[in-house]
């Protein structure tokens, strides 16, 4: 069964648009498992049942749809609650060790925007620490029994990434990222100085810590949107629409601040597909200001997708995926700069202070 009338349905519900749901339902029955199945994609189960119980609209997808996003709405409520506990028990170690991180994206949110927590499911825990404070907050965690990936995957992680995963310990381990910046230095140009200067209190279960300013945050996960390859994670979109919907947040300040960090074409674009998908959500000023030059445009039309979800074709698959991160290159005279950094930064010891301080 075709899935696209499906899709349709999905982000009228996503964007609260009633008629046009009720429109889509009148063309004929939906099938709950294509409908969960595109759901769990986009990985929003838990917010299409919350919105749609609040509308008092659970007929739209019927019995058999409703009852398995509200079984997966109560899986996400438990896997939530132990996630927090191991998050609120980092963030005692890190604290106690003299590290005031930033909570990011997931840690963030379900402390002040979602109405309840089992609204989004959060994958992994991520926190912004001080380059400086790297050492210091690996080493605490490392005590207390979490454990980063024995080498040469670590190295990797170190030279070539922006982040280091780390799992809690106990029967049931907790996936953590402890990140030094946002993205990958080479290609972007994210001064997390200034990250740390715009960043606000944010409370974690009794534990005083950081997150990111607004316009920071959702520059992120415009920026984020990009680095998966424009997939079908629309918990991200709900996340930028929820952010951007808080006072004084102006789109302006989000695109000095793309510009700024050397990201115009990959968040122009992911702003396309973004807007694609949420007309409404996104102002056509802040496409305007990361506006995709034509040459790029054309580069990738052969990959263009009619789906409703979807921008472009098989972004699964690895070399479309590079071709797309070639073509998205800020600056294209650095292409075989950039070719030759991924090829060899494995070999090359860094900057960074884990690869500094003899704990490789």
């Amino acid at each position: 069964m075709s899935d696209l009338r499906h899709a349709r349905l999905l982000l009228a519900i996503l964007r609260r648009q009633w008629i046009e749901a009720d429109e889509l339902l009148a063309e004929g029955p939906i099938s709950a498992d294509v409908f969960v199945d595109l759901c769990m994609q986009g990985d929003v189960p838990g917010r299409v049942h919350a919105e749609l119980s609040r509308a008092g609209r659970l007929d739209l997808i019927g019995p058999a749809a409703a009852e398995r996003l509200q079984a997966t709405r109560k899986r996400a409520r438990l896997d939530n609650l132990l996630l927090i506990g191991r998050a609120e028990q980092a963030l005692g170690l890190l604290l106690q060790a003299g590290v005031v991180p930033i909570a990011l994206k997931g840690l963030d949110l379900l402390h002040r925007v979602y109405a309840s927590f089992d609204e989004r499911s959060v994958v992994d825990v991520d926190l912004l620490i001080r380059p400086e404070q790297l050492r210091t907050a690996v080493g605490a965690l490392e005590a207390a029994g979490w454990e980063a990936p024995p080498e040469p995957a670590r190295s990797h992680y170190i030279r070539g990434s922006h982040h280091l995963p780390m799992r809690s310990p106990g029967p049931v381990a907790v996936e953590f990222e402890i990140h030094w910046n946002l993205a990958q230095d080479l290609r972007y140009s994210i001064d997390e100085r200034e990250l740390w200067r715009n960043a606000v209190p944010l409370e974690v279960g009794g534990h005083a810590v950081l997150r990111l300013h607004d316009h920071d945050f959702v520059a992120h996960l415009v920026l984020h949107h990009f680095t998966h390859y424009f997939n079908r994670q629309l918990k991200w979109a709900v996340d930028i629409h929820a952010v951007a919907g808080s006072e004084n947040f102006d789109w302006d300040i989000v695109v000095q601040r793309i510009r700024s960090w050397g990201a115009t074409a990959a968040c122009g674009m992911a702003l396309v597909h973004l807007r694609k998908m949420f007309p409404e959500w996104i102002p056509a000023g802040a496409i305007a200001g990361l506006r995709v030059a034509g040459w790029r445009r054309l580069l990738l039309r052969p990959l263009s997708s009619s789906h409703p979800l979807d921008l472009f074709r098989n972004t699964q698959r690895r070399w479309i995926q590079l071709y797309i991160a070639a073509v998205l290159l800020e600056q294209p005279t650095r292409i075989i700069h950039w070719l030759a950094h991924r090829a060899l930064r494995d070999r090359r010891p860094g900057s960074n202070p884990l690869d500094r301080t003899g704990l490789l």
